[in-house]
């Protein structure tokens, strides 16, 4: 009866019990049936409301033993609210990965185009720069938001180009904490102020360097496979950050399938080693 009741099985009821959350008012030492009491009824329903939270078993023990300290009560389930947020945003991201698949395999054109890898030398430029140790890259958005919004506020926009330039200066690829800079072409170089600096982007000697178009999930996995396959192919090695050169991007062309992006690896030529 009391299991109707509050709709959890005997199965359940015996699995809390071994977990040391939820034991039963009496045992009957005749027969073992386990009996329990309506004034029981609000702990087992709150066990269950806090598993289906997505609580553990030792989340759910620790937050009853201190479910009447409020501040604590709170700041737990503000923890687990924000984890909530983070796992839905990041299925998020699957699905519209997921969707957008789907979708270039409807119209038939998974396949990216690039261009043709060529060796050039890229000179120095002058640029309005803003570096940051950012979380994940979908956070490269918020950064130029920031960039547009110092440009707005300073009256710089007479001064910038059309172009946009990303620099990933980690040597390795990392999920988090990635050091990336983000910076706009100007024609001239003006007073640099907090994170917001005027400078010259060195020169590159010699870059592998490739043209891919479309929109920035497709292309730089894409054209990065490309340039890192020929590279290795033609006895060269990577010497510095690669930088992701947008022709067509966000400020200037809304469809992202016509996005243009310029992947630049700085490179030189292998040492051959001595027989």
């Amino acid at each position: 009866m009391f299991s109707q009741l509050v709709r959890v099985s005997p199965r359940m009821l015996r699995h809390y019990e071994k977990c040391g959350l939820f034991y039963p008012a009496e045992i009957d030492k005749i027969n073992g049936y386990r009996l329990y009491s309506s004034s029981q009824i609000p702990l087992i329903l709150r066990i269950v409301a806090l598993r289906d939270m997505g609580f553990s078993i030792q989340e759910i023990g620790d937050i009853l033993d201190n479910f009447e300290e409020q501040d604590n009560t709170r700041k737990i389930f503000q923890e687990k609210s924000k984890a909530i947020q983070e796992s839905i945003s990041n299925e998020m991201k699957k699905m519209d990965l997921l969707n957008k698949m789907y979708e270039r395999i409807e119209k038939g054109n998974y396949t990216i185009t690039c261009g043709e890898v060529i060796l050039k030398t890229i000179p120095s430029i002058q640029v309005l720069s803003l570096r940051e140790t950012i979380s994940d890259y979908s956070y490269q958005e918020a950064l130029w938001e920031k960039m547009y919004a110092y440009i707005g506020n300073n009256d710089l926009y007479t001064i910038i180009e059309n172009d946009v330039i990303v620099i990933y200066h980690d040597t390795e690829y990392k999920e988090q904490d990635i050091d990336i800079e983000i910076a706009v072409p100007v024609k001239e170089l003006r007073k640099s102020t907090d994170q917001f600096i005027f400078k010259e982007l060195e020169p590159i000697a010699l870059a592998a360097s490739v043209i891919c178009e479309g929109s920035y999930d497709k292309t730089l996995p894409e054209g990065e496979t490309m340039l890192a396959k020929w590279i290795e192919d033609n006895g060269y090695e990577i010497v510095g950050s690669e930088r992701a050169y947008g022709l067509c991007h966000p400020g200037n062309e809304q469809d992202p399938d016509k996005y243009q992006t310029e992947i630049q690896f700085p490179i030189v030529k292998k040492h051959k080693k001595e027989r």
